[in-house]
């Protein structure tokens, strides 16, 4: 794949090259994943949504880990979607997980049903960033979490794949936008780490979990 069509993958993966993109994905987001579920505190009981989950490969151990989470994953791409249902079809059918086709921006989900919300590695795609951000802090109840995690714009600019329709952040500017959808106490965690990127090139990258809440009232 050149890297219009490898970032065209990673927004919406498809077909057997989005298979094996997805694949890829699993296995090299895993430290930003937990991480970003680390930020989310989530507590037995909670809903979750999960918005671009891809195949779902982390959400058996998640839900392993963190016993009593009632976990919704929200995805772009019927590929993924078919994909996630069927890698956590025992959690489906208890009940506790669920996978949705659909867009953020009108998802098939009531406003304060969730939570937590979280998101790793699909903010790029989010534009323009605003209404995003203010459709997951409608999406929460008060008192609801929303965590992103993602990796710095200096992790990523040097790749071409990045060129093609990804919007790339620092961290503080991330931290601004949350506060302007209504967030509060919004704090950015950032932590170094050497992985292999979407090119199979070991690099050192920079993480970002970016971490804000909604008021426990209205204000």
């Amino acid at each position: 794949m050149n890297p219009e069509q490898l970032a065209a993958q990673l927004r919406c993966p498809h077909d057997d090259d989005g298979l094996k993109v997805a694949s890829s994905m699993d296995q090299r987001n895993a430290e930003v994943i937990e991480a970003a579920y680390a930020a989310l505190d989530c507590r037995a009981g909670q809903r979750v949504l999960e918005i671009g989950p891809g195949g779902g490969g982390h959400v058996a151990a998640l839900l392993r880990d963190r016993p009593g989470l009632d976990y919704t994953g929200l995805d772009l791409s019927p590929l993924m979607v078919r994909e996630a249902r069927a890698a956590n079809h025992d959690w489906v059918e208890k009940g506790h997980a669920r996978f949705l086709l659909g867009d953020l921006l009108a998802p098939p989900l009531a406003e304060g049903s969730m939570d937590r919300v979280v998101a790793v590695n699909v903010v790029y795609f989010w534009q323009p960033l605003a209404p995003a951000l203010e459709r997951i802090h409608a999406l929460l109840a008060p008192g609801g979490r929303c965590a992103l995690g993602l990796r710095s714009r200096a992790s990523m600019r040097e790749l071409p794949v990045f060129e093609h329709g990804f919007a790339l952040y620092d961290g503080p500017d991330l931290v601004a936008a949350l506060e302007a959808a209504g967030f509060h106490s919004v704090r950015l965690e950032q932590a170094r780490e050497e992985t292999v990127n979407v090119l199979g090139q070991m690099m050192d990258k920079e993480r970002l979990v970016v971490v804000g809440d909604k008021a426990e009232t209205s204000e």
